[in-house]
């Protein structure tokens, strides 16, 4: 996913290419297919293709992205693009070749004029002074995850020995600080978790006021645990208590965002198509990276930088496949109340073995009980503004 905190980077899209998709204006590159610590309910070593891949962005792919990278830009006439480095754990990366790769990127954007904005999405372990000062030079903008206070967050984001990795985050994001720079938070919620825990550690604790809480990533193999009792109590409590001090949640603004008619800006619900291209440390150009918890090799396709141009990416049957499969829903959701507001869900979490992507989310129950709960507690406070149409001109008097 896009994480909500680098969305605000993402460069207007330009229209028109050929199966009707957009000029791809964003791509997740992955400097590394492994991690520093062993996340239990991390999607990416769900599929283990990821192992085939090399450790670290070859430099062949690096050389082959940057020439394809400036050949996109300029063809289509771009003014900005969002590359977001992610992994595994991205920062596994080399400091002399971040430095290096950053430096290729400065220089297409003098060639071309274009404002390459980056991110980055880590878990801020190895975010030394030194690295936090290269981050800080190069104007990428860094996203944390962090899943709230020690007790919570141990239990899942752990090392290779069973360790919690809290400590280490945390002094990982003040590294960050130190340069002047304010990380984005992200959480994955735990449901057998107090979400009021949460919000109290990431508001009065680490002093964040913009994030996300996001539900786990899963599928109708799963069997996940319903997370409408956790979502309802994050919600009560961010409106009775912290909406008032400014906090900002982008889930919860995406659903009321979508159940008031507009239109969310978030991976998590609400409807839009999955557009994102993903960058593997071959060079191999794939689909959105979360859908490889759908299966071994369920992302995997021929095309490849060292060989393709990024715009060739929207050929391949497995990106235009999952791009088509965001656009459409099961029966199910087209008959429900809530589809223009939920969307289906992410478009992972609607696969199944027996139906593919055909189906409701796995989280459908949750999601209902989540609107249904929502527009019951600000319903009452909306008030409709209706405007008097302007009295017609009198046309004057001879």
């Amino acid at each position: 996913m896009v994480n909500p905190e680098l969305a605000q980077h993402m460069p207007m899209k330009a229209e028109g290419s050929g199966n009707g998709a957009p000029v791809f204006s964003f791509v997740l590159v992955k400097l590394a297919s492994r991690c520093n610590i062993a996340c239990t309910y991390c999607y990416w070593f769900r599929d283990s293709e990821v192992y085939n891949k090399p450790a670290v962005l070859t430099l062949e792919a690096e050389d082959a992205f940057c020439k394809r990278l400036e050949e996109h830009i300029v063809e289509n006439e771009l003014d900005g693009f969002l590359v977001v480095f992610h992994g595994g754990e991205p920062l596994l990366f080399p400091k002399h070749r971040f430095i290096k790769l950053q430096e290729k990127l400065n220089a297409i954007e003098e060639r071309t004029g274009a404002v390459i904005d980056r991110g980055v999405s880590t878990n801020a372990i190895l975010i030394d002074d030194e690295y936090a000062a290269i981050l800080e030079k190069y104007g990428v903008a860094v996203s944390v995850s962090i899943d709230g206070p020690p007790e919570i967050h141990d239990a899942y984001r752990i090392d290779f020995k069973g360790k919690g990795t809290h400590a280490d985050t945390l002094k990982g994001i003040e590294n960050i600080r130190k340069t002047g720079m304010e990380p984005g938070i992200i959480s994955v919620c735990n449901p057998s978790t107090d979400p009021e825990k949460l919000l109290d550690y990431i508001v009065n604790e680490l002093g964040v006021k913009g994030f996300d809480v996001l539900p786990p990533d899963a599928t109708h193999a799963d069997n996940p645990p319903p997370i409408d009792a956790y979502f309802i109590k994050l919600f009560d409590v961010w409106f009775d208590k912290y909406s008032a001090q400014g906090v900002r949640i982008s889930t919860l603004d995406a659903m009321i965002s979508g159940l008031m008619g507009g239109q969310s800006c978030s991976d998590t619900v609400g409807y839009g198509p999955v557009e994102t291209l993903t960058l593997m440390t071959d060079g191999t150009l794939e689909p959105l990276d979360v859908l490889r918890i759908t299966g071994n090799g369920s992302t995997k396709t021929d095309c490849s930088v060292l060989l393709n141009s990024i715009e060739d990416a929207q050929k391949d049957p497995r990106w235009a496949g999952a791009y088509k499969a965001s656009l459409g829903h099961c029966e199910t959701c087209r008959k429900c109340e809530y589809l223009d507001a939920c969307g289906g869900g992410h478009l992972s979490q609607r696969w199944s073995p027996d139906n593919g992507y055909d189906n409701v989310s796995v989280y459908c129950q949750s999601w209902k009980n989540i609107f249904d709960h929502i527009w019951k507690r600000i319903s009452p406070t909306l008030v409709l503004d209706i405007k008097q149409p302007e009295a017609p001109v009198q046309p004057a008097a001879n």
